[in-house]
């Protein structure tokens, strides 16, 4: 009986404290977070894509 009451206390704690909303709000910046950081790892990868190429210089007067 005791675990009951000790189970209904920790559950009555959670809805106080709101702790399912923290846990999504959590998971919700870390996907936001992880996302940005992909995307420069993606911006990373195009940019070196397009590194600069060498051109060739006509310095001969025409």
């Amino acid at each position: 009986m005791e675990k009951m009451l000790r189970l209904e206390q920790l559950l009555a704690n959670l809805e106080r404290h709101q702790t399912k909303e923290h846990v999504k709000n959590a998971i919700k910046e870390w996907l936001l977070a992880s996302r940005a950081v992909i995307d420069s790892v993606i911006e990373t990868i195009e940019e070196e894509k397009e590194a600069p190429v060498a051109r060739k210089i006509n310095i001969l007067d025409e």
